[in-house]
């Protein structure tokens, strides 16, 4: 899909066991979103925006921590964002 709409799809990794950060620690989802926050928030207020997400539960507080403090920068609620239904 990424090679048939490169403007449109974006694939990303962070396999803890394979892949470090720039520290050389192990790389996690959140350390991943940490480095393309900014662009992550941005298309997180479009509509057609889509992100999905596979990992264990733990992940959920550093993502939660990245995009609270983004949306709180710009005066806005990041859960009526992320999960506009609620």
């Amino acid at each position: 899909m990424q090679g048939d709409y490169p403007d449109n799809f974006r694939l990303d990794f962070a396999v803890s066991r394979e892949q470090a950060n720039a520290k050389g620690e192990k790389m996690y989802i959140q350390t991943r979103m940490a480095e393309y926050a900014e662009e992550l928030w941005q298309l997180l207020q479009k509509d057609n925006t889509f992100v999905y997400m596979c990992g264990l539960k733990g992940m959920e507080k550093g993502i939660d921590d990245i995009m609270t403090s983004l949306a709180e920068r710009d005066g806005k609620h990041f859960i009526s964002i992320w999960l506009p239904e609620l």
